[in-house]
């Protein structure tokens, strides 16, 4: 038994977004904060066309035919297509590392701003350094075109800068001294895992102490370190907490809080899909839509093309692939209506459209069932590939047969080479049998020059399969 077996693959990692969030201001200066809302929808299409070519001759007795089973299966399961988006919010504001309290600094001025780039002066194995944005008003006094000293004094501490300005760009040393209060208010306000090198963090988002004092008393309390450093730095203010409280997600968690805000979650968007029957959408999924770019248009959209009520996963897949309206009535235009959406999905990662399908319309080859297009596409059947066969006889071939012919590299070729010998009228599920045995039109030539002739292709696959 001669198995053939085309297993069909689509996985798009739809999507993976890290947003380096550089936040500037009179309140915040610049962290950077890493925000990674991960949207995985996991698509596979299996496609297990299985050609199955049964050659079993008897050949006890010269007298006895042969029995030839060219029984040719097309074994397909149902397209299997497991979208399961998993959105995982990693928010990592990087604390550990060389101490930052000195080093160099580099300083651009734009319009009203100015960015300073921190870099430490340290062995550490990974230098580290930080760009900052502040605005130009915090400093009324830089040297310019001489070293000098200026400074910038914060709740977290003070940074005295060392160095001078040419035009637009200056340089030079800084020294970083913590304000021991506020770090002792902050270690009282439990916050945990406070070092030496948050409250270098502390300053440059800014942080104050009525900031701490409003997450305690929305319920946000016993924070880490970097939590409370992404919440100011993203600006996860009071309006916002309770925003979102007040349309139903109360003890949202802070890692979610931090991925809502980065992202422009607004209570406003959350209430749209409300009437779109999607009522108390969980913020896992949430952040999935936000991350996609899915609003409440976008679901109309297919409301109108007849798809309602869609699952949130499948409007995932729908949108990581860029399945839109347009190529589901694409689809219904030829004919295929109400096509399940693991099917659709199926058809768009297989570049299944309505062209392929009108091609194979257009020579009257029609109504294919859909597990037969997937197939068909898997396996780079062609219009032209069927009407090929269509050209030479055969009429209203079956899809496994269509498939088995391809499988195997059969083309018209190979059948016209037996009509030369007089084989005119081969079964289509016969070919498969003599292509896996290994008869071909040079090989009967050569049998029926050596004497050995009959007007029965099985008795060369017999002869063929007793010498092999």
């Amino acid at each position: 038994m001669n198995n053939s077996t085309l297993i069909a693959r689509f996985r798009k990692n739809v999507f993976l977004m890290g947003v380096s969030l550089f936040v500037a201001g009179m309140a915040h200066a610049q962290v950077v904060t890493t925000v990674a809302p991960v949207v995985s929808p996991v698509i596979t299409t299996p496609v297990a066309p299985v050609v199955v070519t049964q050659v079993a001759p008897v050949v006890s007795t010269p007298m006895v035919s042969p029995v030839v089973m060219a029984d040719v299966n097309l074994v397909i399961p149902e397209v299997n297509v497991d979208v399961n988006p998993e959105v995982n919010v990693d928010v990592n504001v990087n604390v550990v590392g060389p101490n930052m309290n000195e080093g160099s600094w580099f300083a651009t001025i734009k319009g009203d701003k100015i960015r300073i780039e921190f870099r430490a002066d340290s062995d550490y194995e990974h230098n580290w350094n930080s760009n900052t944005d502040f605005n130009l008003s915090n400093f009324p006094s830089l040297p310019r075109g001489q070293k000098g000293e200026f400074s910038l004094k914060r709740e977290a501490g003070t940074i005295v800068f060392t160095g001078k300005f040419d035009d637009d760009m200056g340089y030079g040393t800084y020294k970083f001294t913590a304000d021991k209060a506020f770090n002792d208010y902050i270690k009282s306000a439990g916050v945990a895992d406070v070092t030496d090198r948050s409250a270098f963090m502390f300053f440059t988002v800014n942080l104050k102490k009525t900031y701490v004092e409003m997450l305690q008393r929305n319920g946000y309390k016993d924070l880490a370190a970097h939590n409370l450093i992404a919440m100011s730095a993203v600006n996860v203010d009071e309006d916002f907490i309770k925003g979102i409280k007040a349309i139903g997600y109360g003890d949202t968690p802070v890692h979610n809080l931090i991925a809502m805000k980065s992202m422009h979650v607004t209570p406003e968007y959350i209430k749209s899909f409300d009437q779109m029957g999607y009522n108390h959408v969980t913020v896992h999924d949430v952040i999935a839509f936000k991350s996609m770019n899915i609003d409440a248009a976008y679901v109309k959209s297919f409301n109108d093309a007849g798809y309602k009520n869609m699952a949130i996963h499948d409007l995932v897949a729908f949108k990581s692939m860029d399945i839109t309206p347009e190529f589901v009535k694409g689809l219904g235009q030829m004919g295929y209506n109400d096509v399940p959406t693991h099917d659709v999905i199926a058809f768009k990662s297989m570049k299944i459209d309505a062209d392929y399908i009108k091609g194979f319309n257009d020579i009257g080859y029609k109504n294919i069932a859909i597990h037969d297009l997937v197939a068909f596409k898997s396996m780079e059947v062609t219009p032209t590939f069927v009407k090929s066969f269509m050209d030479i006889g055969y009429k209203d071939i079956a899809p496994h047969h269509i498939i088995a012919l391809k499988s195997m590299d059969i083309k018209p070729s190979f059948v016209e080479g037996f009509k030369k010998l007089g084989f005119t009228d081969i079964p289509v599920n016969e070919l498969p049998a003599l292509k896996s045995s290994g008869v071909t039109p040079e090989y009967v030539a050569s049998m029926q020059q050596k004497g050995f002739k009959s007007d029965n292709l099985r008795k060369y696959i017999q002869l063929k399969t007793s010498f092999n």
